[in-house]
């Protein structure tokens, strides 16, 4: 299946492989996907998933797929209507997105994809098990690789984080950030941003006062992300990201999960669940590897030089 179907529950389709029926036959198994929004990471990794399913014979599931468009009342209304379909999986992708899920189902399997931080955010007590009836897969990378790369780009002494109080995985990258700091011989500054109108000049006050900023999955980032890079640009402080989808909006350096493989990985956990294995029998897996993006005309116009090799590193370079 090559489009992805999003949008709010009033306005659901119902697919089901291989078929343009949209009545569910009889015993066949209904499956309710939540995006968190509709970001470039999430709709690939579903889209992967889904595929994978099709790929693996389960050609006859309903599927049922919205999105919250990054707004957390509208999660859980979204939340709320599927639970009320009484499906046999639900899952949730991008931290807000999953716990939403959580919030509502307490029996059935809920499996969760692209989130940062499971344990932070309370989704389970564990990776190996998770003691509840929730399991998924996570985009958790080492900051100390992301960090070792920006300091062969910059002089690195201050990296500023962009992210948002209240956020689960955007406070949970700030806090990997400055548990790396001392190892890293760098200052972390913590930089909030409460609202995406905010965002401008947010970054205008960091001018001279980091080399770098980090910029987390927090929603109000991923809605102002063009203004966020043009300031940030314009003020030559590098943009940093573990998500690498914004390599391509202006992200100097993107290190990140293959979100691709993370949507197949996750497609092995939801038929696991389908067959009947619990979720706390069902471990939480992260990526196999981080890959390096990069995009040189922001180095070009930050008048920055990358280094050969992490150029030779980089699975994907803008020019």
């Amino acid at each position: 299946m090559k489009k992805m179907i999003c949008g709010l529950l009033t306005a659901v389709l119902f697919i089901v492989f291989g078929s343009s029926l949209a009545i569910a036959a009889a015993g066949q198994k209904k499956v309710g996907i939540l995006l968190w929004s509709d970001e470039v990471r999430y709709q690939e990794s579903t889209l992967a998933m889904l595929e994978q399913l099709k790929t693996d014979g389960l050609t006859s599931l309903e599927i049922v797929q919205v999105s919250a468009k990054a707004n957390k009342a509208t999660a859980m209304r979204l939340a709320q209507g599927l639970a009320e379909q009484k499906m046999d999986v639900y899952i949730g992708v991008g931290t807000n997105g999953a716990a939403a899920l959580q919030k509502e189902i307490s029996e059935a399997p809920v499996v969760f994809n692209v989130v940062y931080d499971p344990v932070g955010a309370g989704l389970v007590a564990g990776w190996q098990h998770s003691k509840n009836n929730v399991t998924g897969v996570s985009n958790l990378l080492s900051m100390v690789e992301i960090v070792q790369r920006v300091k062969m780009i910059v002089p690195l002494k201050n990296l500023a984080v962009l992210y948002t109080p209240g956020q689960k995985n955007s406070e949970s990258q700030l806090k990997d950030l400055q548990g790396v700091e001392k190892d890293c011989g760098i200052n972390i500054l913590p930089v909030p941003l409460t609202s995406a109108e905010d965002a401008v000049s947010v970054i205008a006050l960091l001018k001279g006062k980091a080399e770098a900023v980090f910029l987390t999955g927090s929603g109000f980032v991923g809605t102002a992300i063009k203004d966020i890079l043009d300031e940030a640009i314009k003020k030559k402080i590098v943009p940093v990201s573990h998500l690498p989808d914004y390599v391509d909006q202006g992200v100097l350096l993107g290190a990140g999960a293959d979100m691709k493989e993370l949507g197949q990985t996750t497609a092995v956990k939801v038929e696991a669940a389908l067959n009947g294995t619990a979720p706390n029998d069902i471990p939480v897996e992260g990526p196999k590897k981080t890959w390096f993006y990069l995009n040189l005309k922001t180095a070009r116009s930050i008048g920055v030089t990358v280094p050969d090799a992490l150029k030779k590193e980089a699975v994907k370079i803008v020019e």
